[in-house]
């Protein structure tokens, strides 16, 4: 999976043997911050690295609003207890809101995490196996923009990933 998300210059310095955190640490003070944000999307848990995205997201607006708030709903009810139907409410709200945004991204990284792309009753199409993650990745991005706010995207992202050590225990 990395070799799909990461620069083939992350891709070169990165060491098996050090941790998500080392990699994307030392990616980070090299400046390569998407590729920092890459190296968590394409290796830890992605489930659990969407929820905190997702709650990171919801901490952070400023204005609760209805459709933001009705798709991030949908999401953790869909990461508690997996359903169909679910799916493609998440990816419907999520269009709503457009990927462009946070948790616009995170809705269409669930939807092509599981399942098919097509209604029940057509033949399934199922998209290509990296295109989840690296949704979450644009979703990780965007949330680093948002929070750099006038600063640099690197400031954003330096922050979001300093909370994911902290929250993941500091390792």
């Amino acid at each position: 999976m990395k070799d799909k998300l990461l620069s083939p210059e992350a891709l070169a310095t990165h060491n098996p043997l050090q941790s998500t955190a080392e990699n994307a640490m030392r990616l980070m003070q090299a400046g390569q911050w998407e590729d920092a944000l890459a190296c968590l999307a394409a290796q830890e848990p992605q489930e659990k690295l969407m929820a905190w995205a997702l709650q990171q997201t919801l901490n952070r607006m400023t204005s609760h609003e209805q459709p933001v708030q009705q798709c991030a709903s949908e999401i953790q009810q869909w990461l508690a207890e997996r359903d169909d139907a679910r799916r493609f409410r998440v990816f419907q709200l999520a269009e709503k809101l457009g990927f462009d945004t946070p948790v616009g991204a995170l809705g269409l990284s669930l939807f092509w995490m599981d399942g098919s792309m097509t209604p029940a009753e057509f033949d399934a199409v199922y998209p290509e196996p990296h295109l989840s993650r690296l949704m979450l990745l644009c979703a990780l991005k965007l949330l680093s923009i948002e929070i750099a706010a006038e600063d640099p995207p690197l400031k954003g992202a330096q922050t979001l990933l300093a909370e994911w050590r902290a929250a993941q225990g500091g390792y």
